[in-house]
């Protein structure tokens, strides 16, 4: 009953102004407040029956004010009132009806009040007040004339009585036909609207939409039922709460400060502005939820909200973090020269797969999303290849690098806000990037790895609620500095317990930690310091006990020229370059995946193919067909006969044939005695460009042996 009186006499009239109800209802409050006083004023000056009717009706206006004074007071808090919709105009009605007793009846010209109310709650809420306050002002005007009439006993004037009934049927007769029309106008746009907001309510994601109160504070309007059901509450409850109580209170102002964003962005031609947050929520039972949020700003009824999809990727995230600790306890060479391995293999398969749907996909928007994937596949590739050579400790030289200030910022807040979903409930992440950075000769995933590194360490050492700090920026002030460029200055603060000063020159000590009993494998910092070393940098500890520590990083600017990037092109501009003439090649591979994902490769690239599982497979093939192969590519690792060993078979049966070994296993030593047979080495994951002109140059060097 309150549901429907709210929607068909309030929320569907809001639609004619675009007004909020809030904002609407105090409009008409502080009217009531203006006209009661005026009324007041001149039934005092003017009512002929005042010395009778006096008392009581400063005894009715009294209570009037303070009814419409609390009114004003409560709105805010709670907009949606049936039961003031219901009795205000009552109350309204009856104070006109007094007052035109008090100013000498149906002659009084406050009659006209009557229209004024009608009027009002037609144009602030639609045609059904309109008909409400109708009515009630025919009882009020009847009622008072029949009081007159009766007690004490006196004429009425029939004729104006019959003037003034007509003018309140005729009159607001004719608002509410010019009012049915405006609401027609809006039907269909009000339809379209509740058909989409039906659709985000069946639908899985969980949706909703928020705009500013009349404080600037972003406010939910529409949750879905997806939204309740992940916070646990029931349907509607949501709507009208702040947004920042629905996450905890440690992330409330990188909630509301992501609202305002959103609200405040402006689209480019043809392109929709998008808004990405990391964020943990609270459910209503308290559990923690860690969530990604996406919103856009939209026009909706002559005003911007904000529109926010969420993904709960709490349960992922869990597993992440179990993975991570398996990661950590074993952090040995040989390990991680078995999860690189197995790891390439991974990325071969998605970034092929993805490769091959580009190439034969239309459609703009999952071309999009496939490029996505094989740019995350390629800085996977860049990330376990950085893991490698970290574990077998070497420490010489590295390419010269540049990461540009563009490249490394975005980058630093996607890190930054996956971290926050890792934190405890009790530990607040604050980060602050001054724009722009400096380009710097070290990789976004070093930087990354310093971060992660700094940000777990601090969370390890707070056992209770505290604050973590993060602030990079362009320190033009140090020694590191260049004329043109300052240094990169990355700090670490959190206001744990501290580090001891006796500790203070054995934190980056491999494998010493004073966290042994909780998971610490005393890795991080030693990583961090030689990340830093390896690029000419500088890091040092400030820490005080019990109050705060800091860790301060500083990387020197990119000077000279860069033998490497950092970013691999989504398609490389190689796969545009003519492709090397078809040719009949034997592919071996243990992996069916990867044997599969290969041979599509080379179909699309126009080779016959024939395929085969392991070397002696392999050798059984080219003992029957071993002079109509042009290529042999083969992987390394293999059961039976791998491919060291096959190689070296093939060039004892004088198979003159140009060879590609395929391997994630780039850096074992053994892969040198490939050279010797003529074989060139392409290592996972693979990609059609690279394939290709690993092809083209397999096969120049075979009519050309000099190159």
């Amino acid at each position: 009953m309150k549901q429907q009186i709210i929607h068909d006499w309030l929320l569907k009239g809001l639609q004619l102004t675009g007004k909020s109800l809030t904002r609407t209802q105090l409009e008409q409050a502080w009217a009531r407040m203006f006209f009661a006083a005026a009324g007041l004023l001149y039934t005092w000056l003017h009512g002929s029956s005042f010395a009778q009717y006096g008392s009581v009706f400063l005894a009715v206006a009294a209570c009037y004010f303070l009814y419409t004074g609390l009114t004003i007071l409560t709105i805010p808090r709670y907009p949606l009132s049936a039961f003031r919709t219901i009795t205000s105009p009552m109350l309204d009605i009856f104070v006109v009806s007094f007052a035109m007793l008090v100013d000498g009846g149906q002659h009084s010209g406050i009659y006209f009040i009557y229209l004024v109310i009608i009027f009002g709650n037609c144009f602030r809420f639609g045609n059904a007040m309109l008909l409400y306050t109708q009515g009630l002002s025919l009882i009020g005007l009847l009622a008072m004339t029949a009081f007159v009439y009766g007690w004490p006993p006196n004429g009425i004037d029939l004729s104006l009585l019959c003037w003034q009934l007509a003018t309140l049927l005729a009159l607001p007769a004719y608002v509410y036909l010019i009012g049915q029309n405006a609401e027609d106008a809006i039907k269909a746009r009000y339809e379209a609207e509740k058909s989409s907001f039906n659709l985000l309510d069946k639908g899985p994601v969980p949706v909703f939409t928020f705009e500013l109160d009349d404080a600037d504070r972003p406010c939910v309007l529409y949750a879905n039922k997806a939204t309740n059901v992940l916070f646990g509450h029931r349907h509607t409850m949501l709507v009208g709460e702040y947004v920042d109580t629905l996450v905890l209170p440690e992330d409330r102002d990188e909630m509301v400060r992501f609202c305002l964003e959103t609200l405040a962005m402006e689209e480019s031609a043809g392109e929709r502005a998008v808004n990405h947050l990391y964020i943990r929520g609270k459910q209503s039972s308290g559990n923690m939820l860690k969530l990604t949020c996406t919103a856009i700003r939209m026009n909706w009824q002559n005003r911007w909200i904000g529109v926010c999809f969420m993904l709960d990727i709490t349960q992922r995230e869990l597993l992440q973090e179990q993975l991570e600790a398996v990661h950590k306890r074993g952090y040995m060479s040989t390990m991680v020269a078995g999860i690189v391995h197995d790891f390439r293999n991974v990325l071969n398969n998605m970034i092929g797969y993805a490769e091959l749907l580009h190439m034969s996909s239309v459609d703009a928007d999952s071309r999009m999303q496939l490029e996505a994937i094989m740019a995350a596949g390629d800085r996977g590739s860049e990330m376990i290849t950085h893991l490698l050579k970290l574990s077998k400790r070497q420490d010489s030289e590295i390419a010269t690098v540049k990461t540009s200030s563009q490249m490394l910022t975005g980058p630093l807040e996607n890190i930054i806000g996956l971290t926050r979903l890792q934190m405890p409930a009790h530990i607040q992440l604050v980060c602050e990037i001054k724009k722009p950075l400096p380009d710097v000769a070290i990789s976004v995933i070093e930087v990354e790895q310093i971060l992660l590194n700094l940000i777990n360490n601090a969370m390890q050492a707070m056992t209770s609620a505290g604050k973590i700090c993060i602030r990079i920026g362009n320190d033009q002030q140090h020694r590191l500095a260049s004329a043109e460029q300052g240094a990169l200055s990355i700090r670490v603060s959190d206001d744990g317990p501290g580090i001891a000063s006796e500790n203070l020159d054995k934190v980056f000590k491999p494998f010493w930690t004073t966290r042994s009993d909780t998971g610490g494998s005393g890795l991080g910092l030693a990583m961090v310091q030689r990340i830093v070393k390896r690029h000419h940098g500088t890091i040092t500890i400030d820490s005080v006990t019990n109050q705060q520590t800091t860790f301060s990083i500083h990387i020197p600017p990119f000077q000279g020229e860069a033998t490497a990037t950092t970013e691999t092109p989504l398609i490389p501009a190689a796969i545009q370059s003519p492709a090397p003439a078809p040719c009949h090649c034997l592919l071996v591979d243990d992996a069916p995946d990867i044997l599969k994902i290969h041979k599509a490769m080379l179909s699309r690239m126009g080779h016959s193919v024939d395929t085969a599982e392991n070397g002696q497979q392999a050798l059984a093939l080219l003992n029957t067909h071993g002079q109509t192969y042009d290529l042999l590519i083969t992987d390394y690792r293999m059961p039976v006969m791998d491919g060291l060993e096959l190689i070296e078979q093939i060039r004892m049966l004088n198979i003159d044939m140009p060879i590609l070994m395929v391997t994630a296993y780039g850096e074992d030593r053994n892969l040198q005695r490939a050279g010797q047979y003529g074989a060139m080495l392409i290592s996972k994951p693979v990609t059609i460009a690279r394939l290709s002109q690993a092809i083209g140059a397999a096969m120049q060097a075979k009519r050309d042996p000099k190159t």
